[in-house]
């Protein structure tokens, strides 16, 4: 593991904490609003997630991210159909995603080891507001997540859609290993599980 991944799993700066999270809404607010623009056939398209700026402490501003997603998800839904703008909004969501994991993949100094994805993962969910482990069951290795801040503002429709970004991110971080999530606080779940696949078990 190298010196920067372990000192930020170490200390996280509050500033670190804001400007990964600008990043991610930047990215994944971005993503929707081109989907809903391509929706609507919109003759005058722009980038509104650069106009968008989160403000406040960093829970103020995870707030601000998931009520936009949420907009965005209703809007797109709206548009497509429930169906189709599920499909579309989660491939999109986990490009972007995947996108992003790369980039803080080299950020950070992300190896290819389960000990520096994990590490980075914790990184990144701390910024969210998200804590978790890795535990291994009979039937294979799970992320379960017990806390999520997001889940207090996420509909189930909008948390579905922006678990692909949290998928892509992983891939991201590590192109050897596989993420899906298969319960979900939104949905009544107690918690949040993704299976985690090493590339010679991925399908």
């Amino acid at each position: 593991m190298g010196f920067k991944l372990r000192f930020l799993s170490w200390w996280t700066p509050k500033k670190f904490q804001k400007k990964g999270l600008d990043e991610l809404a930047k990215y994944t607010i971005s993503g929707l609003d081109k989907l809903v623009d391509d929706s609507e056939n919109s003759d005058a398209k722009c980038d509104k997630a650069s106009a968008i700026v989160l403000t406040g402490n960093i829970e103020e501003r995870r707030r601000d991210m998931a009520i936009i997603h949420n907009e965005k998800t209703e809007e797109l839904i709206k548009a497509l159909g429930h169906e189709h703008a599920m499909e579309l909004g989660y491939k999109t969501m986990f490009n972007e995603g995947l996108l992003l994991g790369k980039k803080f993949r080299k950020l950070l100094g992300v190896g290819n080891s389960l000990e520096d994805l994990i590490t980075a993962a914790k990184i990144l969910y701390k910024v969210l507001g998200i804590e978790f482990r890795v535990k291994e069951y009979e039937n294979g290795m799970f992320l379960v997540v017990n806390h999520c801040s997001l889940s207090k503002y996420y509909t189930s429709d909008t948390c579905k859609v922006l678990s692909g970004a949290d998928e892509g991110v992983v891939q991201g971080l590590n192109p050897h290993i596989k993420m899906n999530f298969t319960e979900r606080m939104t949905d009544g779940a107690s918690c949040c599980m993704a299976s985690i696949q090493f590339e010679d078990d991925a399908k």
